[in-house]
């Protein structure tokens, strides 16, 4: 399985896994996940990164101090970050650009939520939240809209 299927296959949703039969990117191929300035398989990981980054911090094992007004933003991460600069200039015209970009911003408001409650004190509201409903679902939308634009992008070329 080449990265391009990888990515088609994560691409596709809930339901097909991209490590589908234990079949991941080789390392050389990640690395050719670049396009315009992004890894998109670095930035997918990263993402997934999220709800242990926010597990930890919730259970106290963490040595992050998450802060809900720098979490909540979308243009704080390395993703976000692309999105607001080179990554909005080179593909900002592109739909699905768009709509990984409203998915992102609506995931880092989910991440934020979280952060939130944990916050509050309601440590097993938290962890549930990383689990079931609206911050699962963005962070699936996430992986495969960029997942959709690398295959987009790459298929232009």
């Amino acid at each position: 399985m080449g990265l391009i299927d990888w990515f088609k296959k994560l691409a596709g949703g809930p339901g097909t896994p991209a490590a589908a039969n234990g079949v991941v990117p080789t390392a050389a191929e990640a690395q050719t996940a670049e396009i315009g300035g992004l890894n998109f398989m670095t930035a997918i990981d990263a993402h997934m990164k999220w709800k242990t980054r926010l597990e930890n911090y919730i259970n106290g094992t963490s040595q992050e101090d998450l802060k809900v007004e720098v979490v909540s933003r979308d243009d704080q991460c390395p993703l976000g970050k692309w999105i607001h600069g080179s990554g909005g200039e080179s593909y900002g015209a592109i739909q699905t650009f768009g709509d990984m970009k409203a998915m992102h911003a609506h995931f880092h408001t989910c991440a934020g939520h979280v952060l939130t409650t944990a916050q509050q004190g309601k440590k097993g509201e938290a962890l549930r939240m990383l689990d079931h409903g609206d911050y699962v679902r963005a962070s699936e939308r996430v992986k495969m809209q960029l997942a959709r634009l690398y295959v987009q992008i790459s298929e232009r070329k």
